[in-house]
């Protein structure tokens, strides 16, 4: 079964094509990664998916009883907001029906039992946590609402490549152990080529069987043994961390 189904999808702003003629099929359970380089409609594209945008033509199609959550780019920021971290991850819970607020609680502890963190940060400022905290907190602000489908927007652009690591490797074991659809955009191929099961490739027009790295140099290579390539590079990788 498919979360969302897009077809023949279309979005021009200010007479420019931002997305064109995107067809798209997202099953249930999946770990997809989206690349492209800057401008090359990824943000636009999520924002349809989740009604925050109209588009021109087309349609998207969404499975009975998906439930969509979404971690951006930036949270918070430097807006200067003294929240603490239970308040920041409270946020998830707004239009669930919750009341009380030991159910509350309980919820709240189990998220961040999945984002290993523990129960003292509760009440720590958020704006003075690290970078990797930071976003382990956001995470579990969508999780929250216990949702299966999560939407990640370039998320860790601003954390140390450590903490990048940890938090792909918990991703992973959602995906795993809670079923849940994962789409991950971001322009860092290759920790999408390493993490995602299933690679797509974004200029206005979607591509799917191109060889992402030779793709964000700017050139399309539809390869039917893409597979083989990954792993290839997935073994350079791994190779080079030793």
């Amino acid at each position: 079964m498919s979360e969302i189904k897009i077809e023949n999808l279309n979005l021009s702003l200010d007479n420019k094509i931002i997305l064109e003629d995107i067809n798209l099929s997202i099953k249930a359970g999946e770990y997809v990664g989206l690349i492209g380089p800057n401008g090359a409609g990824k943000s636009s594209l999520i924002k349809c998916i989740l009604g925050l945008r109209q588009f021109d033509s087309g349609k998207i199609i969404k499975g009975a009883g998906v439930k969509f959550a979404y971690v951006p780019q930036y949270f918070l920021g430097e807006s200067g907001f003294a929240l603490s971290v239970y308040e920041v991850i409270r946020m998830g819970l707004q239009n669930d029906l919750i009341f009380g607020s030991l159910k509350q609680k309980r919820k709240i502890l189990d998220v961040l039992k999945k984002v290993d963190l523990k129960e003292d940060i509760l009440n720590e400022n958020f704006l003075n946590l690290s970078g990797g905290q930071k976003q382990r907190v956001v995470i579990a602000r969508a999780l929250v609402s216990e949702p299966n489908f999560l939407i990640f927007d370039e998320a860790f652009s601003n954390i140390d490549m450590k903490s990048k690591i940890l938090i792909y490797d918990l991703l992973a074991k959602i995906n795993q152990t809670d079923k849940t659809t994962i789409l991950f955009v971001s322009h860092e191929v290759d920790t999408i080529i390493q993490k995602c099961k299933r690679v797509l490739c974004l200029n206005k027009h979607l591509h799917e069987g191109c060889h992402p790295i030779k793709f964000m140099e700017g050139e399309i290579v539809e390869n039917g043994q893409l597979q083989d390539n990954l792993n290839l590079i997935h073994h350079h990788h791994n190779h080079s961390k030793c």
